[in-house]
């Protein structure tokens, strides 16, 4: 159909991140509480952003699953942050592409982008250029 709408707009404010899928008539919306979220991988000592990228896979999968039952979505995604994973305190997402089984989703909205204290010492910071990551990320959820 011509008209058929398939959008995940992202919204972003201070504290949380929106997701509002939308299949032409069927909508569905998720937020998640990035401080809440962040503070519990914290305190449990978990890897912050592996896991909080997994919860953002996961809650777009499951929300456009909500109003667009599909057998595979294929998301693909800019990562960029200044320096490793493990001691980053800047990280850029930008989503690309989201394709359920053959439905291209339009995604509306900026990157979301997740700024902290950064604790790492001097010598640290001079060269992470080595460590830093930028990469295109691609998945078959």
């Amino acid at each position: 159909m011509e008209n058929d709408i398939h959008t995940l707009t992202i919204k972003l404010s201070k504290t949380t991140i929106k997701f509002i899928v939308n299949n032409n008539e069927k909508l569905f919306e998720h937020e998640i509480q990035v401080n809440l979220v962040l503070g519990y991988y914290w305190s449990k000592n978990l890897p912050v952003v592996e896991k909080f990228l997994e919860l953002i896979e996961t809650v777009i999968k499951t929300s456009i699953f909500r109003v667009f039952p599909h057998e595979k979505l294929k998301i693909r995604y800019d990562l960029r942050a200044n320096d490793s994973l493990e001691n980053a305190s800047s990280i850029f997402i930008e989503f690309l592409e989201i394709k359920v089984d053959d439905t291209l989703f339009e995604i509306i909205g900026g990157p979301i982008i997740l700024e902290g204290i950064d604790k790492r010492g001097n010598l640290s910071k001079v060269t992470s250029f080595r460590r830093k990551i930028k990469k295109i990320v691609e998945k078959e959820l």
